[in-house]
């Protein structure tokens, strides 16, 4: 077994050894990225030089990085979204592109609802003034009365969407690729993206980046936002427009945000100084059970790449 498979993950097995020794028990060689930190692409290139297969994070697959990658021949992604990897280069490589869709879907919808009740019942700044010992008591509202608008309905939004219609909140989405049909089932409207912006009380992201059109709020968006409301990003950095948003929060436009993801990370930017943004540190998956099962599910998908058994629901391309 020459096939060196390298763990590019900045953490693994860190709270369950089950996933390496899976890899140890394999057979196969395994080299691993042991900064603790993101990988940079000169690492990649040094580290995955004569890998096989890359447990791979969220670090830049493009056509000249795979180019430099000569041996590899699949990536096996820890996690749902796969917009770092460029999926062309891959496939004209045969390269083979994995990963683990089921699995975050409960963490990240569940962080998202905690943002939703944060900013309805506007806890940030209550704690805050609790903290100083001041007893002063702000206005907030039921989320059982607020209208969330959701920007993507796959297998997220939709676990979003039943969430949050157990606190009887309502729920529009816009997703020109979801079926009428299921969006009805889950008792969700579909709407144009402007009218979804103008109507919610709440706007959470949880849409793919197209490579295209990558920034899916920005000026123009936040006008169209309706007074007063929040905005949610759980999806991928760079979807929001970070100066625009901070503007439209400093002026009392929108009343909060909740932001997961950011453009650049680790992020230390304006945002961090309002007290109506809530900042999480790209963290919607990092719950004990929720990194384990993707761990297992990623090196699972690995081996089956090395035996010719890669699941088709856990294939890319």
């Amino acid at each position: 077994m020459d096939d060196l498979i390298l763990v590019s993950l900045s953490t693994f097995a860190a709270f369950d050894s089950s996933p390496m020794s899976m890899l140890e028990r394999s057979g196969y060689p395994v080299r691993m990225h042991g900064s603790g930190k993101r990988i940079t692409n000169e690492e990649l290139l040094r580290e995955g030089r004569d890998a096989t297969v890359i447990l791979a994070g969220v670090e830049l697959f493009d056509a000249e990085t795979l180019c430099g990658l000569p041996k590899l021949r699949c990536i096996s992604r820890c996690g749902v979204g796969v917009d770092s990897i460029d999926l062309d280069a891959a496939c004209a490589r045969g390269i083979t592109v994995t990963n683990t869709p089921d699995v975050p879907t409960e963490a990240v919808a569940e962080l998202a609802l905690a943002m939703f009740l944060m900013l309805a019942r506007n806890l940030r700044a209550q704690g805050n003034l609790m903290g100083q010992r001041r007893w002063e008591r702000l206005s907030a509202h039921l989320l059982a009365r607020r209208t969330i608008g959701l920007i993507g309905l796959g297998r997220i939004g939709r676990r979003v969407a039943e969430l949050s219609h157990a606190f009887g909140a309502r729920v529009i989405a816009h997703d020109p690729w979801c079926d009428a049909a299921v969006a009805g089932e889950l008792g969700v409207v579909l709407m144009g993206k402007d009218e979804v912006l103008s109507e919610a009380d709440i706007v959470s992201l949880h849409a793919s980046s197209d490579g295209v059109d990558r920034v899916l709020i920005g000026v123009d968006e936040l006008t169209v936002m309706k007074p007063g409301s929040a905005l949610v990003n759980l999806a991928r950095g760079g979807m929001v427009d970070e100066t625009a948003l901070f503007n439209a929060l400093q002026s009392g436009r929108l009343s909060g945000a909740g932001l997961d993801v950011f453009e650049d990370e680790p992020y230390a930017g304006p945002l961090c100084d309002l007290e109506q943004v809530i900042l999480t540190p790209h963290s919607a998956t990092n719950t004990v059970e929720t990194r384990l099962e993707m761990e297992i599910q990623c090196v699972e998908n690995a081996l089956a790449f090395l035996s010719g058994t890669v699941p088709t629901e856990r294939r890319v391309v």
